[in-house]
Order: structure tokens, then C-alpha cells, then sequence
């Protein structure tokens, strides 16, 4: 039996400009997120089964149809687009039959917490199968190959998130432009296109001081981040600014300065609100940035629900209890590792 824990994620800066190709994001993996279970089927049929979907999924490896509608659209697309990539690239004979199980922590008792259930999910069937069948992909095909997948079904984003889980810890992340490349149709289940290089796509990982403590504050009112930006017009200016406050935090995460920190934070804070319609700041999440105070931290994602969060250097019980008070689900959360290979 193969066995893989996959990270849940959590934007800290560059939000929306992220969108835009040749911007930048940094972004956060926490160890909240999804268990993927693979055996060897004793059958000559595949099954998949997860605690968030009624329904299991029986199908063949090697002949999973084109059907990425149903609950099963994310696990089906990495399927497909990891086997044809195998196959032609001859790196095994062939995909045997297998049962997955997967098991997502991503959810409360109050509701989605908003932390990449869809990305962890393709990012972990990628994972999961090169583990189980020793294929030994290097990380940045992995990251296309769930890529790709998550951009098929989902038709659009930066795939920020898909990054994030892919390498773990702390990263900042540029966006291709995947414009630039051949494709039929926006068909991205090309398994070439996996080779070529993509224009402007940088993954850094970033150090994470070890006195820095992560509080997320959730919401539980699900934002919708495809109509989010789909109804958001971004500057030149808005985008340009972005990119300095980001670059400047990134410095300052490893240089690592607090106070400049909080300052940073703030800024692009300011600048996503004076961009974004007036939902994009619910009133939990107002109320959570009136606490902040002096303590760094913002709204994660898109905002109009989801998240916030703060990032404390020192034991701090009070914020929490306050963001309770207001109905805030608040928690540490621990910072996943830096993933190899």
C-alpha cells in the first residue's frame, strides 16, 4: 500500500495579481489537507472512493473516459493526463488496475475551510501514483502534469495553489504565461506540452523564520474565487504595485524582519481592498483586520468569505478569543515541509 499526505494551502500575498502572467504570489502549505491510499487491485477494474464524494468511481486504468463533470473530474483528468504521459514517454509498460481512497481534512463541522481542496486533490493523485508505481518524476513535472489536470476542469486560474502543494513549505510563485504555448481548443490534457518550457513560470522556496507562528481565522463562508475574478478589472498600476510589495516581502521573509513584515502586509492589503468591489471585505473579515493591530496580517485568497490570517512572533491567546468571539474559527496551523526531487 502507498500512503502520501498532501497539504492544504493558504495565500499570503499577491492575490488576484497572481492572475495575471509574470506576477508573483507567495503562498503558504499547511499540514491540514488530504490522505491519498493506493493498493493493487485484486480485480482487473480500478475503484475510487473519497469521504467527501457519495458516489465511488469504477473505471480502468489506461481507459478513463472523457467525461470531467461529475464529482470524480479532477481525479479522472490527473488519471488520464499521467497515464498518457507515461505511456508516451515509455517510463513504464503500463498503469495496473488500483483502489484509491482519499480522505480530506479540508472541511469542518461548520463548513469548507478554503484551503485548495480541488488542487490537493489532483496534486495528490499525481503524487500518489508516482510513489505507488516508483515512476520517479522530477517535482516540476508533477507540478505541469496537476496543473494541466486542474486546468482543464477548471478552465481558468493561475495555479498558484498547485505549486504550493506540489513543493510544500513556503514559496513564492510567478505565473506562466501559458498563452504562449501550442494548444488545441484549451485542451490541456496534452501530455506534450508537459516538456516544453513555460514562459515566466519561477518557483522559489522561501526560508520560514522559526519563531513566526501562522493564525488562520476561518470564516466558513465559501467564496466563489472564479466569479470573484471573472468580475474584477485589474489595472496596470494595481498589478505593478503588487509586484513591488511582493518582492518586498519576500525580502523581508528572509531577512526576516517583523515589523516590516506587518507594514508590507498591510500595503497589499490596502491595495486589494481599494481595487476589489466592497463584498470582497465581508463584515467577519472587517472585523478580523480591526484587530490586527500591530500584529501582521491580512485577508487569504479572494476574499468575499474564506480566510484571514495573522502571523504572530510571539504567544498570543488574546487575538484568537477575540476572532472566536465574532463567530472566527481561529488555530495555529502548522507550515508543511519542503518537498524534494
Amino acid at each position: 500500500m502507498t500512503k502520501v499526505n498532501i497539504p492544504g494551502k493558504l495565500f499570503l500575498a499577491g492575490e488576484y495579481a497572481i492572475t495575471h502572467p509574470g506576477n508573483t504570489a507567495i503562498i503558504a502549505t499547511i499540514t491540514t489537507g488530504l490522505t491519498i491510499e493506493i493498493q493493487d487491485a485484486q480485480k482487473n477494474l480500478s475503484v475510487a472512493k473519497s469521504n467527501t464524494i457519495t458516489k465511488y468511481w469504477q473505471f480502468q486504468m489506461g481507459v478513463t473516459e472523457d467525461q470531467y463533470t461529475d464529482d470524480w473530474r479532477y481525479v479522472r483528468a490527473a488519471i488520464k493526463l499521467l497515464d498518457d504521459y507515461v505511456t508516451n514517454h515509455q517510463i513504464h509498460s503500463h498503469l495496473n488496475n488500483v483502489n484509491i481512497t482519499i480522505s480530506s481534512h479540508l472541511n469542518s463541522k461548520s463548513g469548507k475551510i478554503g484551503l485548495g481542496s480541488s488542487a490537493a486533490v489532483v496534486v495528490g493523485i499525481i503524487e500518489a501514483l508516482d510513489r505507488h508505481f516508483h515512476l520517479q518524476l522530477p517535482i516540476l513535472t508533477r507540478f505541469k502534469l496537476a496543473g494541466l489536470a486542474h486546468l482543464h476542469v477548471q478552465k481558468n486560474g493561475s495555479l498558484g495553489d498547485i505549486a504550493a502543494i506540489t513543493y510544500g513549505g513556503i514559496i513564492a510563485y510567478q505565473s506562466p504565461d501559458l498563452s504562449l504555448l501550442p494548444h488545441i481548443n484549451q485542451q490541456w490534457l496534452n501530455p506534450d506540452i508537459v516538456d516544453m518550457a513555460w514562459p515566466s513560470l519561477d518557483i522559489i522556496s522561501l526560508p520560514w523564520p522559526v519563531n513566526w507562528q501562522i493564525l488562520l481565522g476561518a470564516t466558513h463562508e465559501s467564496a466563489d474565487t472564479k466569479v470573484a475574478i471573472s468580475h474584477t478589472q485589474l489595472t496596470p498600476q494595481f498589478l505593478s504595485q503588487s509586484q513591488q510589495i511582493v518582492q518586498e516581502l519576500i525580502n523581508t521573509i528572509i531577512d526576516v524582519n517583523y515589523h516590516k513584515l506587518t507594514i508590507k502586509l498591510r500595503a497589499n492589503q490596502t491595495l486589494l481592498t481599494n481595487q476589489l468591489p466592497t463584498g470582497y471585505v465581508t463584515p467577519k473579515l472587517a472585523f478580523l483586520l480591526t484587530t490586527l493591530g500591530d500584529t501582521a496580517g491580512k485577508i487569504s485568497g479572494a476574499g468575499f468569505g474564506d480566510n484571514g490570517f495573522a502571523i504572530l512572533n510571539s504567544h498570543n491567546d488574546i487575538l484568537a478569543n477575540t476572532w472566536k468571539s465574532y463567530g472566527i474559527d481561529a488555530q495555529i496551523i502548522s507550515i508543511s515541509p519542503q518537498k524534494r526531487g
